[in-house]
């Protein structure tokens, strides 16, 4: 336990690492967030195109909680499926908080009504609240909230994003039994991130589904078209065009939806700095400036899309997708760079 004797709140940038950062001090190890985000790997890009003028998916990972971390850690992660709110609240018995995925969409403090969904995302749940809710540790907010138990266990059993829905999966950590050392583990990651990106083994992952988002972007003005309804940035359910929403989820999915912003990019910078640092070696920290440069290119882009991705102009959200388009490639063509670099340390 940490030195109050219990789980402590904290504010985070990435969901998934920014939970792992929160038990794990709670067991007496703090740790910052950019260690474990670089060290757990899965970082890279994913493209997943929806049916019809459902909205596409952009991911700034590649892989959903890896837990290469932990090991490294020498941490004991177990996976469980609680069907029910009895048996998520019999495993909170043991362990000062669980870690579990769920879709955002539909928690009610993130006021989206499930009308914007995201499967992907991660939040610590501490402790029981009366029988009939839980208290949840939400690293994108400031204060812990309480989620009724219905809530919690729809958004954990949602299918609503797929390929990406949290399948009620439920994480409990052991303690932890050693420190990485980042000079040399640091390097390591570092090389298996080039190599997953760089060739990934998919077209909808890593630069191929850079590629590929880039030539279904452009085919959004014919493919996103009709009225649909969505969820506005005050949580208000409207009425708007298919690209119009597709516009706004990118947006959601680049600045909101658990990345701390620039779609994980500035996040990936962080981690090669400190890798820099311990491994005195300033080549890390020119490739950790090419991914702050990128997370730039995607911040701007995705600041834009929430701004004025809710336009009624039909000629204006086609020149929209003319930015996203022209984003994606200049943010790639920068990754490659940084990439290419690392690969060759």
């Amino acid at each position: 336990m940490n030195s109050a004797g219990r789980y402590v709140h904290r504010r985070g940038i990435h969901c998934e690492s920014a939970c792992q950062c929160g038990i794990l001090a709670a067991g007496g190890f703090d740790v910052d967030e950019e260690v474990v985000f670089g060290l757990d790997g899965g970082f890279g890009f994913s493209f997943f195109p929806a049916n019809g003028n459902a909205p596409d998916i952009v991911v700034g990972k590649q892989e959903i909680m890896p837990l290469r971390a932990a090991r490294l850690m020498g941490v004991e992660v177990g996976l469980h499926t609680p069907r029910s709110s009895a048996a998520l609240a019999k495993l909170l018995a043991s362990t000062p908080a669980v870690m579990t995925r769920v879709d955002l969409g539909l928690l009610p403090h993130w006021g989206l009504g499930g009308r914007s969904s995201f499967g992907g995302y991660f939040v610590n749940v501490t402790r029981g609240v009366g029988g009939e809710a839980f208290e949840v540790s939400d690293p994108a907010f400031d204060t812990p909230v309480v989620v009724g138990a219905a809530d919690l266990d729809a958004a954990r059993a949602s299918r609503s994003s797929p390929p990406v829905n949290p399948d009620r999966k439920v994480y409990v950590f052991g303690p932890r039994r050693t420190t990485p050392r980042l000079r040399l583990v640091g390097p390591v990651a570092v090389r298996t991130l080039c190599r997953d990106v760089l060739g990934p083994g998919s077209r909808s992952l890593g630069i191929p589904g850079m590629k590929r988002l880039i030539t279904a972007a452009a085919a959004w003005p014919r493919s996103k078209r009709g009225e649909v309804e969505d969820v506005d940035l005050e949580g208000r359910v409207i009425r708007t065009d298919a690209l119009a929403r597709q516009l706004l989820h990118v947006g959601r999915q680049i600045e909101s939806f658990g990345t701390g912003g620039g779609l994980f990019r500035p996040l990936m910078g962080r981690f090669l700095t400190r890798v820099a640092a311990a491994t005195d070696d300033p080549r890390y920290a020119e490739s950790a400036e090419l991914f702050f440069e990128s997370g730039r290119l995607w911040q701007t882009l995705g600041a834009t899309l929430l701004a004025r991705g809710a336009t009624d102009s039909r000629a204006d959200l086609t020149s929209l997708v003319d930015g996203v388009t022209d984003t994606v490639r200049s943010a790639m063509d920068v990754e490659k760079r940084a990439l290419g670099a690392l690969t060759a340390l």
